[in-house]
């Protein structure tokens, strides 16, 4: 048998615990083989948001596919990744993965240092990679990023809410839909009378305090003490308005109150985590393990939430957890991007062994939802299965894109790759 071929065989058949000593050389066997031939990026309006896609191709005709971050149109990660990332990689070999994301931020950093829309086009890069070796060696990315999985779904937490939280009979209705649905876990926006969007400033009123009390107190009668409920803020409040309701909210023990303070990292966050009486989360705009290190090391928060369209990627978002576990903080994963960044970030959430929840919103019919049409994926299975994300056990992220469908999402002015 020819030994590219027993290789690769072994590879879709032994555990990966039994290749892991023999791995480099299963990766020898590619390095002269396997070369990018080709990097590609098209703007897809795959569900709310625009949704920039990335292929890989390569000379033996493994493709990987990934998904960037959102920015406003997609055109800024599609004129880095074509301008600035793609000679980078033209040639290379994907398994050098780690060499490639240094030479990749290396090469953009004065786009933004390593923050902004130049990460999030890296990062649609570096899922694509992971599709590519995944499919190589024959097994599903969470079985080989960092050890491997721990569990073989995903915890799933749904972002929505009842449409009247001061209204019991609205809340035991919202009740009754999740608990048919078999979430365990969900979370809703904090009230307010000003838009999170459109805030005049960081001041939570008396009134807000006590609707806040009222309605999550409402919220927890309805769904009963099994369900978590997470309390949504948008790093909106000042410290006194965050302090406070936290206090109000924290009889009903919420899961986290979340991103309660602005973004950046100061000594207000490690206040608060010690006052407050409800566990405080944060993360979701934070880029790559300098912006995290800080709430760590000085115990800003008690869990850290890990975008990883937005962090850097899945090794990147690897490193945080890992730091996060010297420190005994829990993980969880923010997600507001299409279906296959939500598959890329589903794996990474397997292999980290103290794993919360992994944010998603209600899938519609026809793409209508945040996510987009999970259709897009040709997948093996429904994307969620009783409150858990599934993954699959097809190599890399089990995703075989459907191209037909997918051209009836494309940005508009797009044309198809």
């Amino acid at each position: 048998m020819d030994r590219r071929i027993f290789l690769k065989q072994m590879a879709k058949t032994l555990p990966i615990a039994t290749l892991l000593p023999h791995f480099p050389l299963l990766a020898d066997n590619w390095l002269d083989r396997v070369k990018i031939t080709d990097v590609k990026c098209l703007r897809t309006q795959l569900g709310l948001r625009v949704s920039p896609l990335v292929k890989i191709e390569t000379d033996q005709g493994v493709i990987g596919i990934g998904e960037c971050h959102h920015d406003e149109n997609g055109f800024g990660a599609k004129d880095i990744i074509e301008n600035a990332l793609k000679p980078i990689l033209l040639g290379q070999d994907p398994f050098d993965l780690e060499r490639l994301l240094f030479k990749m931020g290396t090469r953009t950093s004065y786009y933004g240092g390593n923050h902004g829309i130049a990460t999030h086009a890296i990062t649609g890069v570096e899922m694509a990679l992971w599709d590519i070796i995944g499919k190589i060696t024959g097994q599903p990315v969470h079985k080989i990023l960092g050890g491997g999985s721990h569990v073989n779904q995903v915890r799933a937490y749904l972002n929505s809410g009842p449409k009247d939280r001061m209204n019991k009979d609205s809340c035991a209705e919202y009740a009754e839909t999740l608990k048919s649905q078999k979430y365990t876990a969900v979370k809703i926006n904090v009230h307010r009378d000003q838009k999170w969007f459109e805030i005049d400033n960081r001041r939570i009123s008396n009134v807000e305090v006590d609707q806040n009390e009222q309605g999550y107190g409402n919220i927890r009668e309805a769904l009963g003490n099994e369900i978590d409920i997470v309390v949504h803020c948008h790093w909106e409040f000042d410290f006194d308005s965050a302090l406070r309701l936290c206090r109000a909210v924290a009889p009903m023990r919420p899961w986290w109150i979340e991103d309660p303070l602005p973004i950046a990292y100061n000594e207000q966050w490690v206040k608060l985590t010690e006052q407050s009486p409800a566990p405080i989360l944060c993360g979701e705009n934070l880029y790559t393990r300098d912006d995290f290190r800080p709430f760590i090391v000085n115990q800003g928060a008690h869990m850290i939430e890990i975008d990883v369209s937005m962090a850097g990627g899945l090794l990147e978002a690897k490193k945080i957890a890992d730091l996060a576990e010297l420190y005994y903080m829990p993980v969880a994963t923010h997600n507001v991007a299409g279906t296959i960044a939500t598959v890329a970030s589903a794996h990474l959430a397997a292999s980290v062994r103290e794993f919360l929840g992994h944010e998603m919103f209600p899938l519609m019919e026809g793409g209508k939802g945040l996510h987009g049409d999970p259709e897009i994926l040709g997948y093996d299975r429904p994307l969620v299965t009783d409150g858990h994300i599934q993954l699959s056990d097809k190599p890399g992220f089990g995703i075989e894109l459907n191209e037909t469908l997918l051209k009836n999402y494309l940005a508009e002015g797009e044309k198809m790759w």
